[in-house]
């Protein structure tokens, strides 16, 4: 039964609305009587009904203004009113604030039994509606955050934005710090086998669940599970969501795990985000509880990664490969879900880089990065081999000319020179752009331009500055600095030794025209 207030400032018309109309059959119950308008928002404080049936003109407050506070207040209440002729341009005014519907006066009820039976079905579909969308909050939140660590969101603010008006209403997701935090169980074969009554599939959906209604400083989603290792995220939707008291947080929930599932467990803290908009950005992990045990391998591995980029987005595929294999021959060993883990971090590295430097090739790819084929994967043979399936890809894509070359790696180079040739421009950065090593820039331009990195800077920028000094906008001090050249003195130093002239000489002798232009 849905709930129905009826409101009228004339008793015999409110008694005899409740009471002409059998309110049961068409699937509500009249739950109060109202004279005013003012009783009926004074009462949604305390009590919220489904439907208002209200006489739009009353005495201190009218239906309109019950339709505007259900309105400017979010208030689910649908608001029928009910007028006369006379009144049928105010009750238009309604629309603007929601109104379900109108009932002229006099009333009768044929009229009533239609337009609530209209209303029914609505609810009906609002509450249908309703039911399949908190059956899937959960499953969407867990998608959500694994999208976000995996990467592949294209417009990640208006993504995130949209999914915690849905997820999280009410919360701001820049105001939001959370955390991924690693939870092992210890001793995993004892505990199954000697403690664990039921099913290992048991003991995940149990965890699962734990999660799903354990609620402290933090919201908790479980983004990877594999038996007796899984991965998490934690929402800090306070203030209080600080790098240590990520600490204290996932210390409460260690002695509630073990407490509640009679087991010992590890955590690991990786990684830290002062805002949602930041979750699964490229960073170097902060470790904010080390353990040895887990993290021994990572900066060898996290340097092959780099190497196998570099020559992937320098054509050197084999080589690419090559480095792979020996990234696999680290994992060796490994527990399946860490291996499978860290396989998918490579993978999902090489997945962004592209989507970066080489589009083309990034959206040949995609029907290949099937994450969950990697996670299901029993053995380094079966991500070997599908993996392999990737590397073949990206040879098949050199071969069309899909991947760039050592040529069009320095044609790269100089477009990104030219788009910032405002701002003081590194050969590093340059180099992080094109993941691959500065030295390995460096030869390459040397090779390809017989410039090194720093002359061929230098000339495009002074090219650009003949350009500006020939623009009357632009005073022969101020040319420096608009190309990123923090003192007049430095870049007049190094205009002299591409042009022999200094900028004013340069302004006066090129252009003939003195007097034109202040300095």
């Amino acid at each position: 039964m849905y709930k129905l207030i009826i409101t009228d400032d004339e008793k015999i018309i409110r008694t005899g609305l409740k009471n002409m109309i059998d309110w049961n059959k068409l699937g509500f119950e009249v739950t109060d009587l109202f004279s005013d308008g003012q009783e009926v928002i004074e009462s949604l404080d305390s009590m919220v009904p489904d439907v208002i049936l209200t006489d739009i003109k009353m005495v201190y407050a009218s239906g309109l203004d019950v339709a505007k506070y259900v309105f400017e207040n979010k208030i689910s209440s649908k608001v029928v009113l009910i007028s006369g002729y006379q009144e049928f341009d105010l009750a238009l005014t309604g629309m603007k604030y929601g109104v379900a519907d109108y009932l002229l006066k006099p009333v009768n009820v044929d009229e009533i039994e239609k337009t609530f039976t209209k209303i029914k079905e609505d609810l009906d579909k609002e509450k249908s509606s309703a039911e399949r969308m908190e059956n899937a909050i959960p499953l969407l939140k867990e998608h959500f955050f694994s999208d976000l660590i995996l990467g592949g969101i294209t417009d990640r603010e208006q993504f995130i934005k949209n999914r915690f008006d849905i997820l999280y209403p009410g919360i701001q997701p820049k105001t939001c710090s959370c955390f991924i935090a690693d939870i092992k169980i210890c001793d995993y074969k004892h505990f199954i086998s000697d403690v664990w009554t039921y099913t290992q599939d048991q003991l995940t959906q149990n965890l699962v669940n734990f999660f799903k209604i354990y609620n402290e400083d933090c919201g908790f989603h479980i983004v990877y599970k594999s038996g007796d290792w899984f991965e998490i995220v934690g929402i800090c939707s306070n203030t209080s969501g600080s790098k240590e008291n990520c600490i204290v947080v996932m210390d409460k929930l260690k002695n509630d795990l073990e407490q509640n599932f009679l087991f010992s467990c590890q955590y690991k803290i990786t990684n830290y985000y002062a805002s949602v908009y930041d979750l699964g950005k490229k960073q170097n992990s902060e470790f904010l509880n080390q353990n040895k045990d887990w993290d021994s391998q990572n900066h060898r591995i996290e340097e092959q990664k780099e190497m196998m980029m570099s020559n992937i987005l320098g054509g050197n595929i084999g080589t690419a490969q090559k480095i792979f294999n020996s990234i696999l021959s680290e994992l060796d060993g490994m527990h399946i879900s860490d291996r499978n883990n860290k396989v998918i971090d490579i993978l999902a590295t090489m997945n962004d880089s592209l989507k970066d430097t080489n589009k083309t090739l990034f959206h040949s790819l995609q029907p290949y990065f099937n994450y969950s084929a990697i996670l299901s994967a029993k053995t380094l043979k079966e991500i070997d081999n599908y993996c392999s399936r990737i590397f073949d890809r990206i040879l098949m894509a050199k071969k069309k000319n899909e991947l760039s070359d050592t040529e069009n790696l320095i044609t790269r180079a100089k477009i990104y020179i030219q788009e910032h040739i405002y701002q003081d421009i590194s050969q590093e950065e340059i180099a992080n752009q094109l993941f691959i090593c500065p030295s390995y820039l460096s030869r390459l331009f040397k090779k390809e331009t017989g410039e090194n990195f720093s002359q061929y800077v230098t000339k495009v920028k002074m090219e650009k500055a003949i350009e500006l000094l020939k623009d009357p906008h632009y005073k022969t001090y101020q040319v420096g600095g608009t190309l990123g050249y923090k003192t007049p003195r430095y870049f007049s130093r190094l205009f002299r030794q591409q042009t022999g002239l200094n900028p004013s000489e340069y302004r006066k002798k090129v252009l003939n025209s003195e007097d034109i232009f202040d300095e």
